[in-house]
């Protein structure tokens, strides 16, 4: 359960400085304190043991109390590392953004290096399937996210469009990753627990389509599955939703 506990070790001497509140990113609080005894664990060590219980198990199986047994710690000790459970979530978070792999340099080709960036976000979701339940929540960036951004800014940045205008197209691309990620992990979810296959989710859905085409309630929807009602790749249809999406924001902003 969310709750501050004691403050992190700091020099006993100095009050300045942010208090441990949530609103306050975890990037503003000291890791170590200037006294006392070398800590234990890392923030990133801790980090990583929560996450590894979140895929296993749950977001809800991280309590400070469970997390702290994970560590041989006393629950009152986690809260010297970490201040409050929402500063637990904002480390998680910034870790698997730390899961992103980024070239060199930066590619010739942009718009495919922003569907790459996009494929990797989607399969970051999968692999911790939690994520899209904790990123409805005020963003606190972390040097992951903020190499994020930075990396994504530096696609766009022949685009000619403006901070607010490059930071819409950061947010459509990655939170259709997020939420196309999502999905997938549910559905993975759900063939591991009932032994259904891909194609038949993807029978299942195109059968509720056309049933509720064939009810004569939504005309469109029975256009369009006369036209064509084929299953189609998932992976075809993420990279075409993504270049559609860049592709229309930047030629949404050209039209004005």
């Amino acid at each position: 359960m969310a709750g501050a506990g004691p403050q992190p070790t700091r020099n006993a001497s100095s009050n300045a400085g942010p208090r441990p509140g949530p609103r306050v990113p975890i990037w503003e609080w000291p890791e170590h304190g200037e006294r006392g005894p070398k800590p234990r664990h890392s923030r990133a060590a801790i980090a990583a043991t929560a996450i590894r219980l979140a895929d296993a198990e749950g977001l809800d199986a991280v309590t400070m109390r469970r997390l702290a047994a994970e560590l041989g710690l006393g629950t009152m000790s986690l809260y010297n590392y970490v201040p409050t459970k929402d500063h637990l979530v904002q480390l998680m978070i910034d870790q698997t953004a730390g899961e992103y792999a980024y070239p060199r340099t930066l590619p010739r080709d942009r718009r495919s290096a922003i569907v790459d960036l996009a494929r990797q976000g989607r399969d970051i979701t999968q692999r911790h399937p939690w994520l899209p339940r904790v990123l409805h929540r005020p963003p606190s960036f972390g040097p992951n996210a903020l190499r994020y951004v930075d990396y994504f800014l530096g696609l766009l940045a022949d685009s000619g469009r403006d901070t607010g205008a490059k930071l819409e197209v950061l947010a459509l691309v990655n939170g259709f990753a997020v939420m196309y990620g999502g999905v997938q992990a549910a559905l993975a979810e759900e063939r591991a627990s009932t032994g259904v296959t891909v194609e038949a989710q993807a029978a299942e859905q195109v059968a509720a389509l056309v049933t509720a085409a064939a009810s004569g309630r939504y005309p469109n929807l029975a256009a369009a599955v006369a036209a064509d009602a084929t299953p189609r790749d998932p992976e075809e249809i993420f990279d075409s939703c993504v270049v559609r999406l860049v592709e229309g924001a930047l030629a949404d902003r050209d039209a004005r």
